[in-house]
């Protein structure tokens, strides 16, 4: 590689590294997707998350026990981590601080979920909303969606991120 192009190597090397190697730390720039929040993501171990936020998470007392658990982290605030067996499998948050990678929040309106997110936008309807939906988009294996909610202001109210079949669940440990 000729010398000139070194250090700019490096530069793309480092800032695509930056974010998903361990010790990251979170930051409001996280986005959600299919996989999650950033940069922590289903599949991930409960070590592996917390390596990659730079902190634990944490399950109330009365869940320590359970093989599925709803753990929080102090490195992002408002978002729920849903681990089964030591494995997290969905994110979630109602906190409008985190948007989707298409700058989708919580507040937003259905309406501009369906501009962001067009025809690969699945559409159906909320069993606790007479007006609410449920908007999914599918990866492209099929096996994890971005999965939010819209009540019957047609706002939205939840984002969240994971592996199929359990993302599309209304409840975390169902």
């Amino acid at each position: 590689m000729p010398a000139t192009f070194r250090p700019i190597a490096c530069l793309l090397v480092a800032g695509l590294g930056a974010g998903i190697g361990a010790g990251a730390g979170a930051t409001t720039n996280d986005r959600f997707g299919f996989y999650g929040l950033s940069p922590a993501a289903a599949g991930q171990t409960v070590k592996e998350a917390e390596r990659a936020l730079g902190a634990p998470l944490v399950a109330p007392p009365a869940q320590q026990d359970r093989r599925c658990q709803v753990r929080t982290s102090s490195a992002q605030p408002g978002v729920q981590y849903v681990v089964d067996n030591g494995v997290i499998t969905r994110i979630d948050t109602r906190d409008k601080r985190w948007a989707t990678m298409r700058g989708l929040r919580v507040g937003d309106s259905e309406a501009r979920a369906r501009q962001l997110y067009g025809k690969r936008l699945q559409v159906s309807p909320h069993p606790y909303f007479e007006r609410g939906h449920r908007l999914s988009v599918v990866s492209a294996d099929r096996k994890f969606a971005l999965v939010m909610e819209s009540d019957d202001a047609g706002r939205i109210i939840t984002l969240r991120g994971g592996r199929l079949p359990m993302v599309e669940s209304l409840e975390g440990c169902s």
